[in-house]
């Protein structure tokens, strides 16, 4: 794992886990599928890798509440929130990185992770997951991707994030998950587009911006102008009392084993 990612969201998960977009119902419920187990069978067991404060976990919950699910996140403070929300006690939630995963040889049908792939040693992870899955296990990575083609506000907000962030990037996430687990040899792997729309108001949308780790050292970066430089890109694009909204495509890789 990135050793950065481990203190990347310190002190960040109350805002990531009020601000961060859910995941669409059509996408959740293609995941959810692949938990299905035969009549009669034991209840399936999920584990969420990279967890994060419980976002996609409480979700799928919602969805499979006769399943059985763990969360595992490498950051305290991200778990600590997840626990909070997680009141009954439903989830086993433990801290571990992704590439050391304690937990017993084929003890998930199903392993997801959210948002997390691109900070994981995934050769490392891959192997991990293969020990941990059933036979017919599979491993879910999604990502809520926002649509920045023929977006004249979103190129002016990545732009400012490039400016102030000179290790950021926009296309940082642009992996072919699939064809990775084809080669590290998953038994199949094939990926999902989920289109949809998200409206927000202008205040939203900063608090949104703020929940992400690469703006948080944007706006170190600048001193605070990056927040400023912000108001003023979103005066331009929108009306001050108009709803901002954001077209995402969340992309769901599914490999089996």
């Amino acid at each position: 794992m990135n050793i950065a990612s481990d203190h990347a969201f310190s002190g960040l998960q109350k805002i990531y886990d009020q601000a961060r977009p859910r995941y669409p119902q059509d996408a959740l419920e293609h995941i959810v599928d692949l938990l299905e187990m035969p009549k009669g069978a034991e209840q399936g067991h999920l584990l969420d890798v990279g967890c994060g404060t419980g976002i996609l976990t409480r979700q799928l919950q919602g969805l499979s509440p006769g399943s059985k699910f763990t969360g595992c996140d490498v950051n305290e403070d991200m778990l600590f929130q997840a626990k909070a929300r997680d009141k009954a006690g439903e989830v086993s939630w433990h801290q571990a990185a992704a590439e050391k995963l304690p937990f017993e040889d084929s003890a998930f049908h199903l392993i997801t992770v959210a948002q997390a792939a691109q900070w994981f040693d995934r050769p490392k992870f891959y192997r991990e997951v293969q020990r941990v899955l059933t036979s017919q296990g599979c491993l879910v990575i999604i990502e809520n991707n926002r649509q920045l083609e023929a977006c004249a506000f979103m190129h002016a907000y990545e732009t400012l994030i490039e400016t102030h962030n000179t290790s950021y990037s926009r296309d940082y996430r642009r992996f072919d998950y699939a064809q990775e687990m084809q080669k590290a040899g998953f038994a199949q792997a094939n990926v999902r587009r989920f289109p949809w729309s998200r409206s927000m108001s202008h205040q939203d949308f900063v608090e949104m911006a703020k929940s992400s780790s690469k703006v948080q050292a944007a706006i170190k970066a600048s001193n605070g102008v990056f927040l400023i430089e912000l108001d003023q890109i979103l005066q331009e694009h929108w009306g001050e009392d108009e709803q901002i909204v954001i077209d995402y495509s969340t992309q769901v890789f599914v490999g089996q084993q």
